[in-house]
């Protein structure tokens, strides 16, 4: 499975648009081969959001990403996105 971990630092207040803005992308991101996306937000923080995406390669999810994260800064020069991005492998599950 190639799956994307994303953290975002949120502006301050910023997580309900940013919800919404990231839920209108579902249609694009599916298009895109995104097969799941599960978020999480920070207990200690609620401007950041942790991400994780099931994508069908790491090529079209490193396509949709760095194009997105270029759109994002180019759409806010001034606060460009504080994003941190890690693709990875998932390994054969172990019982607890």
């Amino acid at each position: 499975m190639a799956i994307v971990i994303s953290t975002r630092k949120l502006a301050p207040g910023d997580f309900a648009d940013w919800d919404s803005r990231f839920a209108s992308g579902a249609s694009a991101r599916r298009g895109a081969g995104c097969r799941s996306v599960r978020r999480f937000r920070s207990v200690d923080d609620p401007d950041e959001v942790v991400v994780i995406f099931d994508w069908d390669t790491h090529e079209h999810a490193r396509r949709f990403i760095e194009n997105n994260v270029r759109q994002l800064a180019l759409n806010n020069p001034d606060a460009p996105p504080q994003m941190w991005t890690v693709y990875v492998d998932e390994l054969a599950a172990l019982e607890s």
